[in-house]
């Protein structure tokens, strides 16, 4: 069976899914999105991916009629139609379509669009061997907090950590460490308590990000939210980088400095198995 994805309104094969060129997310990435995971007939905290998926479309003023409950709608709608179990859904709403003018103009009709793919997932030996990550200047804009579709920057700074033999960048601003291209950053310190950064307007603040946060206090681990910078980073006992398709995955290697005993530790595999319990409730 071909792909089929999502356009205002209409399930669609996937490769003729296509927006006006006039777009508003074409020319000035004037658009947000959300990915949820969905697993075991669910969605993992889909309530609060649209929650945050509404306050990104109130911060940049989208004007909409559509509600969650039609949200959810389509993007089941989605997975039966792709007869798919467990997977992705990559859900985007952009301004919509309008002559190119610098201003954001009023009374547009969004474009909504959503496509469906499996689940990128972190393997077992994956987890154990951790992963790599370089530290960078956070040349992102102001508002990390609001989940657009303007992701140059992470992008290029990803594959810059790629061209120099790392998996991620974590960035650094004003000496305080943010998080990584697309995802939370968390250390855990030589006492065992689990430290991430304050949500405001320099991270998004991930939905796993506070489910990891929830499970953590669950499980006896003590969690500080607050700034800290790359000396904490790099002498860390553990560090490990969230997001919600890929859950959870530990860095061994920050820069040249092997973090803690250079696997993954233990703080990352309670949780983890706490994720994956969480999951199946």
């Amino acid at each position: 069976m071909s792909r089929v994805s999502y356009l205002n309104g209409q399930f669609i094969p996937h490769d003729q899914a296509f927006i006006h060129i006039e777009d508003r997310g074409f020319q000035f990435a004037d658009g947000v999105y959300e990915v949820t995971l969905f697993k075991n007939g669910k969605f993992i905290d889909g309530d609060a991916h649209l929650e945050r998926l509404f306050r990104s479309l109130r911060e940049v003023k989208i004007e909409h009629n559509f509600s969650k409950t039609e949200l959810i709608k389509l993007q089941l709608e989605l997975f039966a139609r792709n007869k798919m179990e467990e997977g992705t859904c990559y859900l985007n709403i952009t301004r919509g379509q309008t002559n190119r003018i610098p201003h954001c103009p009023k009374n547009l009709t969004p474009t909504i669009s959503a496509t469906v793919s499996p689940q990128k997932k972190v393997s077992d030996e994956e987890f154990e061997r951790g992963f790599t990550a370089m530290t960078h200047e956070d040349i992102r804009w102001l508002r990390c907090d609001i989940k657009t579709v303007s992701l140059l920057a992470s992008t290029l700074m990803n594959q810059k950590a790629k061209d120099a033999g790392f998996n991620d960048v974590i960035f650094v601003r004003d000496g305080v460490v943010t998080e990584a291209s697309f995802a939370n950053a968390f250390i855990v310190d030589a006492s065992g308590t689990l430290i991430t950064k304050d949500a405001d307007n320099l991270i998004l603040c991930g939905v796993t990000r506070n489910r990891l946060i929830e499970l953590a206090k669950k499980n006896g681990i003590k969690v500080e939210e607050r700034k800290f910078g790359l000396d904490e980073l790099t002498k860390a006992s553990e560090v490990f980088l969230t997001s919600s398709s890929l859950i959870l995955r530990p860095v061994v290697k920050v820069n040249e400095k092997i973090i803690g005993d250079g696997k993954a530790g233990k703080v990352a595999r309670i949780l983890s198995d706490a994720y994956k319990k969480f999951m199946t409730e």
